[in-house]
Parts: C-alpha cells; sequence; structure tokens
C-alpha cells in the first residue's frame, strides 16, 4: 500500500493531506477577515481618552484625601493644645496655692500687731479662709490626670502641709491670747518655714507645668510640622506619579493603536503583508497598470507536503518553518516585487513587468530558493512548493479573479507534480469538476452511497482467517468506480475525514457483529488518519458502537500510520491510551515508512506493526528488502509485538514471511478484497477459512487455494 496514504483507505498519494483546496481562497473578501480598512489610529482605538479621564478623577480622590488628612492633623493639633491648656489650669491653682499661703502668713503677722478683739477675730476667720482655698486648689489639682513627678510634688505638699498645720494653729492661739513675744517666736522659728517649705513646693509645681507645657507644646509644632511636610512630599510624589503613569499609558495607548494598525496589514508571525494589505496593493497596482500600460503576474504558492511535517513534528516547528520559507523568499525576490502570506502554508508573489517567458524563470527561481533543506532545531527537512501563476490583464481584471485563477493553476501544478502551472481557461473545468465531486462526495457519505470490501487476515501458524481490515469504496452513479487515491484527497480537503472515518466505523463494526453472531470470532481492522486521532469525540463514539453492537473491544483492531501516531503528542497519544485502556488494540500501519522509531512505539500502547508492502512485495529478489522484512520482524517481536506483513501476492513471500516468523499476513495470494455479500460464500469454501489449524498444510491445501 501507498506509504503516503491516509490511514483509513491505503491508496491515496503520498500528498493528499496537503492537496491545495482552490475553492479555500476562490472568494477572498473581506466577509472571511473582519479587519479595518485603514490603519487604526489612536483616536480609533477609544483607549487613551478614558484611561486619560480615569486617571484625573483619581488624582482629584486623592487630592481631597490629603486635604481631609491636612484637617485632620490641625484637629490632632488642637486636641494637643487642650492638653497643654489642662496644664495651665494646674499653674493657675499652684499659683492659688502660693497666693494662700502668703495672705495666710500675713494673717498671722497682722493679728500679732492688731490690739482690737474684733480685728483680730475679722483676721482669724480671713487666715481660715485662705487655708480653705489652699484646700480646694490642692484637692482640684490632685483631682486632675497627674504625671509621676506632679504626684511626687503634691504627695511632699500634703505631708508639709500635715506637719506645718499644728505650728501654724499654735502661732494663731498665742497671737490672740496676747502672748506676742512667744507667738514671733514661734512664727519665725517653726511656722515660716514651714510656710515656706510648702510655697517652694508649689512653686517647684509651677516650673514643672510650665516646662512640661512648653514640652508639650514644641511636641505638637514639630509633630505637626513634620507630618505637614510629608503629607506634601507624598502629595508631590502621588501626583508626580500619577502624572507620569498617565504619560507612559498614554504612550502605550499610542503604541497599541500603531501595533493594530501594523496587525492589521501585516502578518504576526513573518511579518510579511497579510490578505488584506495584498488586496489593497494589488488595487492600486491594476490602477497604475490600467493607466500606464504593462502587465504583472500573481503567484500563488503553498508548501506541500506541510500538513505532514506540521502534525509529525509539531505546530512550533511548523512555525518556524514558515518564517524561514518567507524569509527566503523575500533574499530571492526583486524590492519592488510584492510578497504576502495568506494564511497557513499560502503565500503570494506579485511580480512586475515580466513577460510569460520571465515568470516561467522565477517560478523555478522561487522552487530553488526551497530546495535546500531547512536547519531547523538541529533537524533538517525538505520542503517542496507548488506555484500556481495568472497574469494580468489577460487572466482576470480584479484580486479576486487573479487569485481565484492563481489558486487554479496551483491545483493543477500539485496535482500533476510539476513544480508549477500557468493558467489556462482549461484548468477552469477541471476545478469546477473538482468542486462538483467534493458535493457529491459529501452526499454520498451522508447518504452511505459508500461501500466496504474487506481483506482477509491470515495467521502464518494457523494457516486460517483471523480477521479483516475494513476498505473503504464509492461507485459513482455517473462515473463509476472511484479509487481512494481519487476521491480521499478531496475527503481530506473538504473536511469530510470525520464523517466518512464514523461511517467507515458503524459499518465494520455491524459487520463483525454479524460474524461473531454466525459464529466467526474474528476481529476488524480499520484505518484512521492523523485527524481523527484528535477528534474529541472518537474514543467515545467508538466505545458507543461497541457497546451498542455487543462486541468485546479486544477485536477491533485500530490502525493508524507512523505520521498520525508521530504527529502533535497531546490530544493524539491521549486518544491511543484511551483506546487502549477500553481494551481497543492498535496496530501502526505502513510501518518503515515513516519518521517514528521502535523506542519511540516503545512508549506507546501499540499492539502490532504492519510491515509497508513496499518492503514485502519484493523481498524475494531485493536482499535489501528482505533485511529490512526481517530486522522488523525481529525487533518488533523483542518488543512483544505482532507483525503483519502487507503485500503478499505470492507463496514464495508467504513461506518467506512464515520462515522469519512473521506472525499474519495480507495479499492478494491468500484474498483480495471482499464485498461484504461474497463473505459469507468465502467464509464458507475458502482454505484458509476452512481449514483446521496446520503448522504443515499438505500439497491438497496448496492445491485447493490454487483452485480457488
Amino acid at each position: 500500500m501507498p506509504s503516503g496514504l491516509p490511514a483509513i483507505f491505503k491508496e491515496a498519494p503520498a500528498n493528499a493531506d496537503n492537496s491545495y483546496d482552490f475553492i479555500a481562497i476562490s472568494n477572498l473578501g473581506l466577509e472571511q477577515h473582519e479587519m479595518p480598512s485603514q490603519p487604526c489610529s489612536e483616536q480609533e482605538t477609544g483607549i487613551g481618552k478614558p484611561i486619560i479621564v480615569g486617571f484625573i478623577v483619581i488624582l482629584t480622590l486623592m487630592i481631597a484625601l490629603i486635604v481631609i488628612g491636612q484637617n485632620f492633623i490641625a484637629e490632632a493639633n488642637k486636641r494637643l493644645h487642650t492638653v497643654v491648656e489642662n496644664q495651665n489650669v494646674k499653674t493657675h491653682l499652684a499659683n492659688t496655692i502660693q497666693t494662700a499661703l502668703a495672705q495666710r502668713a500675713l494673717s498671722m503677722h497682722a493679728v500679732s500687731v492688731i490690739s482690737d478683739d474684733f480685728d483680730k477675730e475679722a483676721e482669724r476667720l480671713r487666715f481660715d479662709a485662705f487655708g480653705a482655698m489652699y484646700v480646694q486648689a490642692r484637692d482640684t489639682i490632685e483631682s486632675m490626670p497627674l504625671t509621676a513627678e506632679e504626684q511626687v510634688i503634691l504627695a511632699d505638699m500634703r505631708q508639709s502641709t500635715k506637719v506645718a498645720r499644728p505650728v501654724l494653729a499654735e502661732v494663731m492661739e498665742l497671737a490672740l491670747s496676747g502672748e506676742q513675744e512667744a507667738m514671733l517666736e514661734k512664727l519665725r522659728s517653726e511656722a515660716m518655714p514651714r510656710q515656706r517649705r510648702i510655697s517652694e513646693q508649689a512653686a517647684a509645681f509651677i516650673e514643672l507645668q510650665q516646662n512640661q507645657a512648653a514640652k508639650a507644646m514644641h511636641k505638637a509644632d514639630a509633630s505637626y510640622a513634620q507630618t505637614k511636610t510629608w503629607v506634601l512630599i507624598l502629595s508631590f510624589c502621588t501626583i508626580s506619579l500619577g502624572l507620569l503613569i498617565t504619560y507612559f499609558v498614554s504612550r502605550r495607548v499610542s503604541a497599541q493603536g500603531r501595533q493594530l494598525a501594523t496587525q492589521a496589514l501585516y502578518d504576526a508571525l513573518t511579518s510579511l503583508p497579510n490578505r488584506l494589505q495584498l488586496l489593497e496593493r494589488l488595487e492600486r497596482k491594476i490602477a497604475d497598470v490600467r493607466q500606464d500600460g504593462g502587465s504583472f503576474a500573481v503567484m500563488l504558492m503553498d508548501l506541500d507536503h506541510f500538513k505532514e511535517v506540521n502534525d509529525t513534528l509539531g505546530h512550533e516547528f511548523g512555525d518556524q518553518l514558515l518564517q524561514e520559507a518567507g524569509a527566503r523568499l523575500v533574499e530571492t525576490m526583486r524590492p519592488d516585487d510584492i510578497i504576502a502570506r495568506l494564511g497557513g502554508d499560502e503565500f503570494v508573489i506579485v511580480l512586475n513587468a515580466l513577460s510569460q517567458e520571465n515568470v516561467a524563470k522565477t517560478a523555478e527561481k522561487v522552487l530553488a530558493c526551497l530546495d535546500q533543506p531547512f536547519q531547523i532545531d538541529q533537524q533538517s527537512i525538505d520542503v517542496s512548493a507548488s506555484l500556481g501563476i495568472s497574469l494580468f490583464p489577460e487572466h482576470g481584471q480584479c484580486p479576486s479573479t487573479l487569485l481565484r485563477e492563481a489558486d487554479i493553476a496551483m491545483y493543477v501544478a500539485k496535482r500533476s507534480g510539476g513544480g508549477f502551472a500557468l493558467y489556462s481557461p482549461e484548468q477552469d473545468k477541471i476545478s469546477r469538476d473538482d468542486l462538483s465531486l467534493k458535493g457529491e462526495l459529501r452526499e454520498a457519505i451522508l447518504n452511505s452511497q459508500l461501500s466496504l470490501n474487506f481483506q482477509p487476515k491470515i495467521d502464518h501458524q494457523q494457516h486460517r482467517v483471523i480477521g479483516f481490515e475494513a476498505l473503504a469504496r464509492w461507485i459513482h452513479p455517473q462515473r463509476g468506480f472511484m479509487p481512494p487515491d481519487k476521491f480521499i484527497p478531496l475527503a481530506e480537503r473538504a473536511g469530510l475525514i470525520g464523517a466518512l472515518t464514523r461511517w467507515v466505523l458503524k459499518e465494520a463494526i455491524y459487520q463483525l457483529a454479524e460474524f461473531h453472531a454466525q459464529g466467526h470470532r474474528l476481529s476488524m481492522a480499520v484505518n484512521l488518519s492523523a485527524s481523527n486521532l484528535h477528534d474529541p469525540e472518537l474514543v467515545d463514539n467508538i466505545v458507543a458502537l461497541l457497546n451498542e453492537t455487543g462486541i468485546p473491544p479486544q477485536f477491533l483492531v485500530l490502525e493508524v500510520t507512523e505520521g498520525a501516531v508521530m504527529s502533535s503528542p497531546s490530544d493524539g497519544i491521549r486518544n491511543l491510551h484511551r483506546l487502549a485502556e477500553a481494551g481497543i488494540s492498535i496496530a501502526i500501519d505502513d510501518f518503515g515508512t515513516g519518521y517514528s522509531s521502535l523506542a519511540y512505539l516503545k512508549q506507546l500502547p501499540v499492539d502490532e506493526l504492519k510491515i509497508d508492502k513496499s518492503f514485502v512485495m519484493n523481498m524475494c529478489n531485493d536482499d535489501n528488502d528482505a533485511v529490512i522484512v526481517r530486522s522488523t520482524i525481529d525487533l518488533a517481536h523483542n518488543l512483544g509485538l505482532k507483525v503483519t506483513a502487507e503485500g503478499v501476492e505470492n507463496r514464495d513471500t508467504w513461506e518467506i514471511l512464515t520462515t522469519l516468523g512473521c506472525d499474519i499476513s495480507q495479499g492478494y495470494f491468500m484474498s483480495k478484497p471482499q464485498a461484504a455479500e461474497r463473505l459469507g460464500q468465502w467464509l464458507t469454501e475458502s482454505p484458509w477459512a476452512v481449514s483446521e489449524p496446520s503448522v504443515c498444510p499438505d500439497q491438497g491445501f496448496w492445491l485447493k487455494l490454487e483452485s480457488a
């Protein structure tokens, strides 16, 4: 079977996955990409002004908060002043104490010199009144909040008062009784010293209040000044920072506006003009050529097998390949030529004022620039391209027509393998037929107009059939038999491969259920493509079919090519493991023609390797093919895998494979693919189906096989 065939049908050409669909670009228009026709200006982005207004609002709020903070600080300062005023009250009361003490001392002296008894009594009452004033002032102070130093002074004052009280009372009694000399002696020696002691304590209390008030005021003023300074500094920094942010945000918005304008006109991956800019420049070029005369050519190019490279090595590798390809085109073409990327692996080159002969030479030059292997991530990859060329004004008068006709020509070049093709009107019919065939294929899938053939798989040890492989066939109502290499690429390009695979799976599993109902415990192999492996519903759909038909999962074998297995190791590998966990067998189809290695396959849930028929068919005549087959069988067995050989077309090949230890074979020697309605007869009459298991079949077996 051809090695490049998509896994489900076997006979498609190697580039089937990547054949260019000419209708993909035939209706180029802005409806496919909602992109502005003019560069986006800063005003059109609608972002800059709202951000600036928002920052102004924020700054206004911050300024308001600063003002409120200043007011709060002022209130705090006011409260500090209130504390200081309380200290002033204490000072006033301490002065009252001193005044009372001084007046009592005067009263004692006055009593000693007054002769009239009534005046003496009045002076004594005055003495007592100032004593009460002293006590009241002292008690008031003691009732207020006091510091430790104040408490010490007041305690000393109270103690001194306690000591002085009886002495003062005795002095007054001596003065009232007329004992002048004794009173004066008592006054000088005891009363006045004690009075002075109390007065000194009051003075110390006043001085303490003054010092505390001064400290409090100084602290409050310093704190207020410091806070005010910091608030002003922070306010200045905040406003400056806000303005700075506004400035940079405004610049960023402007840069984004310019970036949006660039993105609207340039491809982000390759930095080449994109579809929109290409259309605009083609419009201008057409207008210029119409005015000045002359002609130009439009080349539409895509990379052959790019999808295979992308799926096998990953999208990052594919992106780098596109970047390198774009760079080579820029280096190869003239500065005044237009080079654009339409998307995917599609590039457009607009050539100025060239004849058809020169256009052909330029096309060869473009293809030659891509011939050198690409070195990406220490890997070498060979990539070819297909080119379609249309000319203005011969082939079209508008950009969409020129691109459509270049697309048709490229499709012709891809099918013929000629590298490039110049558009001709005859190609339109081919393209229309291809488009019509896609629609008919879609209808055939939806209406079950396809059919399945089944090719037996024969066990080498038992010499009997152990299963079948399901192969799709299409008998077109008007066109007749359509070979797989004709309609499979259409299914891939038209996005029908998923629906086609689901139909094949359903028909094959139902046929398998019929086998089991008849007592034939056979397996059924169905091919999957790389895109099938990335279908998130694949596993659930297959399990549902098995449950619906009651088929044990081990009787279903899903075959995938090496390229499909090696594709993006995310969804594809995850689905393979899910299928294996469900009990379904996995086989690697066309082994030996892809990129994989047995060391890599060892990490995958693979049960079987199928050796590609290109090695099997010539192994009797080609020692190299025989060595490859033998080595593959040995290595696969060492990994615990079964081996199936495809393309067995004679007895010699069968016997060599048996000698080499091959497990299973299929090919025309045993049986061609059979239609479903003939399977019953084949299972009844074929020696491979009715014979008893035998290690060495007799001559009668081979004669019966030859007669069949």
